[in-house]
């Protein structure tokens, strides 16, 4: 599906390559537009509402996923940059990274795309009755939910390309392979740190 098609989807930032580097820079746009043309403030990259990002790549929704985290949505995109390689990341998270590295080693025009629901008053039950909630909020699998729905009922029932866990379907092997790889070496990092440690 192509991003144009998209009614509630406003664009945050450009993916850049950094030349001999692993690390994606990520250029979030400083005039921020809601899909309505209405300026919104930076804060809404932090700020912790229920949201969707898209990745789209040329054009095309390649991903649609979802987060609540602390942080807003660049602390929720944060692991994209280098897919955690420093650590022992998920293979969703390194697989999305790789997949992303790869189409900027081809010079697509990669770009993160944002949908927020606002959060809202409301009168949640406590012990003994109701309390005024200023900043309730949906939870933000509602919002993934139904933007996913859309998305199969334009496509055929057919997932974006990247949501291989929601395919059900299973990684490229270069990308299980490297993954292996870099479980790997970090297990070795904390097993020769754990060594430096106890010799001290």
């Amino acid at each position: 599906m192509k991003i144009r098609e998209v009614k509630t989807a406003f664009k945050i930032a450009d993916v850049e390559f950094v030349p001999n580097n692993t690390k994606l820079n990520f250029r979030y746009l400083k005039n921020l537009k809601d899909e309505n043309n209405k300026k919104l403030p930076q804060s809404i990259l932090r700020e912790n509402v229920a949201r969707v990002y898209l990745i789209v790549v040329n054009g095309e929704i390649k991903k649609i996923g979802g987060s609540q985290a602390e942080g807003g949505i660049k602390q929720t995109l944060e692991i994209y940059r280098d897919g955690g390689i420093g650590g022992r990341p998920s293979i969703r998270s390194f697989g999305i990274w790789y997949f992303l590295y790869s189409t900027m080693l081809q010079k697509h025009k990669t770009e993160f795309y944002m949908i927020f629901q606002p959060n809202f008053k409301a009168d949640v039950k406590g012990l003994f009755g109701y309390n005024r909630v200023t900043n309730a909020s949906y939870s933000y699998k509602i919002l993934e939910n139904c933007c996913m729905n859309d998305y199969l009922n334009q496509s055929n029932r057919k997932f974006p390309d990247w949501n291989i866990q929601e395919q059900a379907g299973d990684w490229p092997s270069e990308v299980k392979m490297k993954h292996s790889d870099l479980l790997k070496k970090s297990l070795k990092r904390k097993q020769g740190k754990g060594r430096k440690e106890v010799s001290q």
